[in-house]
């Protein structure tokens, strides 16, 4: 294990240290003891969790440091917790660290409103009267807490549940329907099993403490932070996760997309975009791309067109407005749980990033099996929206300074602009509205059989999330389903592809579902 990974715990580490002493001086010296015995036993142990081990070393290190200050053979000697330590540890002459080590971290499984008081009272030594004095709580209320903290640490001291094994977990936090940033709030390990813990029901926070194996005083650091990202709702003491996690146990309990209904709907699409037509008529910057190009942009226009008609109008199943967030964003978190540490949506996941170029809009149709992130990032559309180049560029035509070579050289290189008669040119379609809507208009062909098909799918996927996703979340189904159903989008390019209908996207970053439209922002 590479030992800079220890350099981010140097801060929480003394912080630990100095919350718990009170002296600057105390917690400077047990925090370099404490990374020390880090630092050593990374070259002597394999270490499956850094952030374990980290915290199993200060547990131990802080009752060696009390056990010497306070020159005795006890740290809590006299006190009910040392009652509490020897009811459970029948380890014949344990060494300090390991008799207590139970005790220490069943007392970080206590919220603040029991713990603070707990060290304060055991290690402080302070009294009741005092304890009063500093929380501005009655006596009465200071035994109480005292005496259920006491009764919490016998109940859990040497449980199964405090020997948590801390497994990473791999959610695909990128997503989102609407427009907001998911990866903001949801991108540690702490959040994640905070909210993993908090899904299926609510729970206080030494419930969660309890699930997850994190000390109260972390997870209290963190809370606030969801709660403003509205990944959390909290209601009373306890609190819940306030977002569908579209588990892989889940995506195996869904009907999946089904080769029958993707073969009928290639046969529909094939239909109606491969028939003769002009498209030249219209006058778009890209209408001689061909059929095998401007796919891309009709096939998911068309078929996710499709399914909000069926869903919303025919099936009832609207998803509402996107709800309002408190940081000024709106919309749903959209997490799905991945199979390894790539945390990669599924290969057939589509979506639509959308950017205002300020006179329009730049639009990105993707399935993620032929996802380049190049195309969005790393001077991409993001780029090219941010520097309003689609409505400076007539015909398509990229004018001779208006791009920087570097940032030309790197458009190239992703396939966003090309070469063409000395000059360059951009390598995606460009819309007014009005061309837009007639390039689109004649291929709404209706197909009864075809909606029944996909209105009883649906319907299908509706049954199977009310199966898993918990009862107050139920109102996030809809929105869900037409993000689900949204991979039929991928089944059917990749059917088209093995056609010979559309391009193969082989090689370079593929831009085929990049578009620009002028004018205000279209739902598409």
């Amino acid at each position: 294990m590479d030992e800079k990974g220890v350099i981010r715990y140097i801060e929480p580490v003394f912080r630990f240290c100095h919350h718990r002493l009170d002296n600057w001086h105390d917690a400077e010296d047990l925090a370099g003891e404490i990374l020390l015995h880090i630092l050593d036993g990374i070259g002597k142990y394999q270490i499956e969790s850094l952030e374990a081990w980290v915290w199993r070393i200060a547990h131990n290190r802080y009752a060696r440091f009390i056990n010497a200050r306070n020159k005795r053979q006890s740290i809590l000697s006299g006190q009910e917790l040392y009652e509490v330590a020897e009811e459970c540890l029948q380890v014949e002459e344990p060494s300090v660290e390991e008799e207590y080590e139970p005790v220490f971290r069943c007392l970080h499984t206590l919220s603040s409103e029991y713990r603070d008081i707990f060290v304060d009272y055991y290690i402080g030594e302070m009294s009741v009267k005092q304890l009063a004095q500093k929380y501005a709580l009655p006596e009465t209320t200071i035994k109480w807490r005292l005496n259920v903290g006491r009764s919490r640490i016998r109940e859990r001291i040497g449980t199964e549940q405090m020997d948590k094994v801390y497994q990473r977990i791999n959610w695909n936090t990128y997503g989102c329907n609407g427009s907001m940033d998911s990866h903001r709030y949801l991108h540690s390990q702490i959040a994640r099993a905070i909210c993993k813990a908090a899904y299926e029901k609510p729970l206080t926070v030494e419930e969660i403490s309890m699930c997850t194996g994190i000390p109260t005083i972390y997870i209290e650091d963190v809370l606030p932070e969801l709660e403003y990202g509205d990944a959390i709702r909290k209601n009373g003491n306890k609190y819940a996760t306030d977002f569908i996690v579209f588990r892989l146990k889940d995506r195996a309990d869904t009907e999946a997309v089904q080769e029958p209904m993707v073969r009928a709907i290639a046969d529909h699409y094939e239909r109606l975009l491969w028939q003769e037509r002009d498209l030249g008529e219209i006058g778009f910057y890209g209408c001689d791309f061909g059929m095998e190009r401007l796919g891309y942009i009709l096939l998911p226009y068309l078929i996710r067109q499709k399914l909000e008609a069926l869903k919303n109008h025919r099936l009832h199943l609207s998803s509402g407005n996107f709800p309002p967030r408190k940081d000024g964003g709106h919309g749903w978190f959209i997490v799905t749980e991945s199979s390894d540490a790539n945390e990669e949506p599924g290969k057939y996941s589509t979506g639509c990033n959308v950017n205002d170029t300020g006179e329009g809009h730049m639009y990105f149709y993707w399935v993620n099996r032929f996802y380049d992130r190049r195309v969005f990032r790393s001077g991409g559309i993001a780029w090219l929206a941010e520097q309003g180049i689609p409505q400076k560029c007539p015909g398509g035509t990229v004018p001779e300074g208006l791009i920087a070579e570097e940032d030309m050289a790197r458009l190239v290189q992703n396939h966003l602009v090309r070469k063409a008669d000395g000059g360059y040119v951009l390598n995606f379609a460009c819309f007014t509205r009005k061309q837009f809507e007639d390039f689109c208009a004649p291929y709404k062909a209706e197909d009864e059989k075809l909606d029944a098909m996909l209105c009883d799918w649906i319907l299908s996927v509706r049954k199977s999330f009310e199966s898993f996703v918990p009862t107050r979340l139920h109102g996030q189904i809809n929105q869900w389903i037409s993000v689900y159903c949204g991979e039929l989008i991928g089944h059917v390019a990749e059917e088209l592809i093995r056609r010979g209908r559309l391009e193969r996207p082989e090689g370079q970053p593929f831009v085929d579902g990049v578009f620009y439209v002028e004018g205000e922002f279209m739902l598409v």
